[in-house]
């Protein structure tokens, strides 16, 4: 059995995703990476134990993302196109995953593409938007505003909210888009695929038109397998977008204007 994805939780926590086979059966392991306190006879629990299984019986799952402001609460794209997201902040008491108070259940399923989806990503910093890229280069944006807490609260969130479909670029690649990643700006995302090219979008019209903002054609020799942003301060000289391929090079890419 094989580990498609792993993402960590910016509270410290991690999951781990593997396909458990030829049945297409995925289950999700949530992994604490905090340290347990010495019982007093130098036994302690060693860090890394598995606290919740999620899933199971659904296709297999090829990208997952944290949500970046609800704890306990994340995204995954399944190989038959369908992305789900799950959490355990909900006011129903349906909750079909879980183990030892961890509890989750499946919020929102997604079904507007029928290819892989290799990449996933909220919007920095709040989590307000969702992107998506599968197999046939359409790079899908969604209105995922569920991070507003309740009643001006910080620990009641509205998960149960709809997730909206607010743009698709068709043709964002010509091919698969194998990763995608959030600008710290709030309005800008990254791609790449297997056309060999990096491209930036404008989350607003720019993706409804499918026009990108840069397209950086040829960045890797071979297919472009990753890209991410910096976390310098907007318009700053710091914020760069660095991108991987198949010859085994890094492209850094300026991202101050």
């Amino acid at each position: 059995n094989g580990i498609t994805r792993s993402a960590s939780s910016s509270s410290g926590g991690g999951a781990v995703v593997g396909d458990t086979g030829g049945d297409d059966t995925v289950v999700m392991n949530f992994t604490s990476f905090n340290n347990k306190e010495d019982d007093g006879n130098n036994n302690s629990d060693p860090s890394g134990d598995i606290i919740a299984t999620v899933g199971g019986g659904h296709a297999c799952v090829m990208s997952l993302a944290w949500h970046p402001t609800i704890p306990n609460t994340f995204v995954v794209g399944r190989k038959d196109g369908i992305v789900d997201i799950y959490s355990a902040h909900t006011t129903s008491d349906d909750y079909y995953y879980g183990n030892e108070g961890l509890n989750f259940r499946r919020v929102h399923r997604l079904v507007h593409s029928s290819f892989p989806i290799r990449a996933l990503s909220y919007s920095m910093p709040d989590g307000e938007l969702l992107f998506a890229g599968d197999d046939d280069g359409k790079l899908y944006s969604y209105d995922a505003s569920m991070a507003l807490p309740l009643s001006g609260t910080s620990e009641s969130f509205n998960v149960a909210s709809p997730v909206k479909l607010v743009a698709c670029a068709l043709a964002a690649h010509k091919g698969w888009i194998m990763n995608l990643c959030a600008f710290p700006d709030g309005v800008k995302v990254a791609t790449c695929g297997s056309d060999k090219s990096v491209r930036v979008w404008d989350c607003g019209m720019g993706l409804a038109s499918g026009t990108p903002v840069h397209s950086f054609d040829g960045a890797n020799e071979g297919w472009v397998w990753g890209v991410d942003c910096s976390s310098g301060a907007v318009g700053s000289a710091r914020l760069k977008l660095v991108s991987c391929g198949n010859d085994g090079s890094m492209q850094v890419f300026s991202c101050s204007e």
